[in-house]
C-alpha cells in the first residue's frame, strides 16, 4: 500500500469523495464483525486494513473465519492514523463499497399492514443520526427515510453512533421529503408529526396494528420543515414535557415515539 493509495483512502473522509469512489470507511472491530454479519454489506466489504502492532489474535481468528472475501492488509502506524479517524484506534479498519442502492430506492410496498417508517427531516448532527439508526433497528422500524441536506448516513460519526445498525436497516437518504411524504400518503399511511406545538399529546394517539404509519421527526433547532408541518393532511402530536425544558433531544424523542407504537 503505497503512499498514493493512502492519499486517496484518506479522501473517504470527506462526503465528495465518498460519493465520488463510493466507498466508505469503518473502524474498529465491533464494526467489521457487524458488516461482516450483514447479508448486504459482507459482500461489500473490500479490505481490512491492521495496524501493525496490533495484538487482539482472536479477533483477527474470528474475522478470517468469517464468510468473506475481504484482503487483509498490515499497515505501519504512520499509514494507519492517516486512515483512522479516532482518538483512541483499536488498530482495525474496513474499506466498504456503498451497495447498489437500486436494493433501496424503492419505498416498502403495502403489502402487509403495521409498518412503520420514520421519516427524517435535515438532521445535521452525526451522533443524533446515528443513535436515530440505532433506534429503529431497535424497534424494528420498517423503513428509514432521509432528506436532502441531512448529514451523510457514511459519514463515520453516524455509523460508530449507529453502533453498526446501519448494516441491517432499510435506509433510504437525500430525498425530497415532501414529495415523498406525500407518496406514502397516497399509499394510505397515516403520516405523523412530531412536533412541538401539536394539541394532541402522543399518548392520546389511537394506533392500529392494521394500519402503516409514517412518523416525521425533524431538525434540532428549527424542527420539521414548514412545507411538511403546513400540510393540513398531516396529524401533529407532541411528547409531554414535566418542565421548562425547552425542547428533547431528536433522537431520544424517537426513542420514546418508536417504544409507543411498539407497545
Amino acid at each position: 500500500m503505497n503512499n498514493s493509495d493512502i492519499k486517496n483512502l484518506e479522501k473517504l473522509h470527506h462526503k465528495k469523495y465518498r460519493d465520488e469512489f463510493n466507498k466508505f470507511l469503518i473502524e474498529g472491530i465491533h464494526l467489521i464483525e457487524e458488516c461482516l454479519r450483514s447479508d448486504i454489506y459482507r459482500e461489500m466489504l473490500e479490505t481490512i486494513f491492521v495496524r501493525e502492532d496490533f495484538e487482539n489474535e482472536s479477533a483477527i481468528e474470528k474475522i478470517k473465519n468469517s464468510n468473506h472475501s475481504a484482503g487483509i492488509e498490515i499497515l505501519d502506524d504512520r499509514k494507519f492514523s492517516r486512515l483512522s479517524e479516532t482518538v483512541n484506534s483499536q488498530g482495525i479498519i474496513g474499506l466498504v463499497s456503498r451497495p447498489d442502492l437500486s436494493l433501496h430506492n424503492e419505498k416498502i410496498k403495502t403489502d402487509k399492514s403495521n409498518k412503520i417508517v420514520v421519516a427524517i427531516d435535515n438532521i445535521s448532527d452525526p451522533g443524533n443520526l446515528g443513535t436515530i439508526i440505532r433506534t429503529c433497528h431497535w424497534f424494528g422500524a420498517d423503513e428509514l427515510i432521509i432528506s436532502k441536506n441531512s448529514v451523510d448516513v457514511f459519514n463515520s460519526k453516524v455509523i460508530r453512533a449507529s453502533q453498526g445498525s446501519l448494516f441491517f436497516l432499510k435506509i433510504r437518504n437525500e430525498l425530497n421529503l415532501e414529495r415523498e411524504i406525500e407518496s406514502y400518503r397516497n399509499d394510505q399511511y397515516n403520516i405523523l408529526l412530531s412536533h412541538l406545538s401539536a394539541e394532541e399529546n402522543l399518548s392520546e394517539l389511537k394506533l392500529s396494528n392494521s394500519e402503516n404509519y409514517l412518523i416525521v421527526f425533524g431538525n434540532e433547532a428549527n424542527g420539521i420543515s414548514n412545507s411538511i408541518s403546513e400540510n393540513k393532511n398531516y396529524r401533529k402530536f407532541r411528547i409531554n414535557g414535566y418542565s421548562e425544558c425547552e425542547s428533547l433531544n431528536a433522537a431520544v424523542a424517537a426513542g420514546i415515539v418508536l417504544f409507543e407504537f411498539r407497545k
